[in-house]
């Protein structure tokens, strides 16, 4: 039987180890992510970034927030990850500006009582049960104002075999160029061993029931997606 608990203490040890190389390694294996990036930095709404506070779950090295703080430089940022040090290069890299949060945890127990205007998520929530994204979700919900936004880059799973099939066929491809054999094997095993990917249909239903409105799909490449939706406030 799975254990949550375990599994992730397991995530937390295997992203401490990779954070040094984590960038160098990471476009190597996660196809069209500086796409994903820039769409889910176009789904923010705001016309400018003054007084507004943007929350990052699972920020790694934080090229999210970088993407996020090159377009609106006047927002203020909360970083978050599960792995301190992911969070110290975050803090190298974003080292130019003086308005970022660093909290070191999992992202479930956050303090979300405070005020921000949008959340963001790059490839951290696949990590997190179904059964406990719903609660989350609404958690996030309830704490954006009308007019906040909460947006996901991550992989999810499309609804038939041929499909789950095929996008592994195309992943397994595109590390091919630059990663061996034994490689792509450890990618994959380690894939099965800590990630929980949620049928793509489900989740943007899960988001809905969770009280988001105009939920949409933003950027999909294969089974790389990039999605969310606005506050029901």
């Amino acid at each position: 039987m799975d254990n949550p608990g375990g599994r992730m203490l397991k995530v937390k040890r295997h992203f401490e180890r990779e954070a040094e190389r984590f960038d160098k390694c990471f476009f190597r294996v996660a196809p069209f992510y500086r796409e994903a990036i820039n769409a889910l930095v176009l789904g923010l709404p705001f016309k400018s970034g003054k007084g507004r506070r943007i929350i990052d779950l699972g920020c790694g090295t934080g090229n999210v927030t970088l993407a996020v703080k090159k377009r609106y430089p006047e927002a203020s940022m909360v970083c978050i990850d599960l792995a301190e040090n992911m969070l110290e290069l975050a803090e190298t890299k974003l080292r130019r500006y003086n308005d970022i949060e660093y909290w070191r945890g999992d992202i479930r127990d956050y303090d979300y009582g405070g005020r921000c205007d949008a959340v963001v998520s790059s490839l951290v929530l696949h990590h997190l049960e179904a059964g406990d994204k719903k609660e989350f979700y609404r958690r996030i919900n309830d704490i954006l104002p009308a007019g906040g936004v909460f947006y996901i880059a991550d992989f999810v799973l499309p609804s038939s075999r041929y499909l789950v099939k095929a996008y592994r066929e195309e992943w397994k491809r595109f590390m091919a160029r630059s990663l061996a054999p034994a490689e792509i094997a450890e990618m994959l095993a380690r894939h099965k061993r800590e990630d929980r990917p949620c049928e793509f249909i489900a989740e943007l239903d899960l988001l809905r029931k969770s009280g988001f409105r105009d939920v949409d799909v933003i950027w999909k490449k294969y089974n790389f997606c990039v999605y969310g939706g606005f506050s029901s406030k």
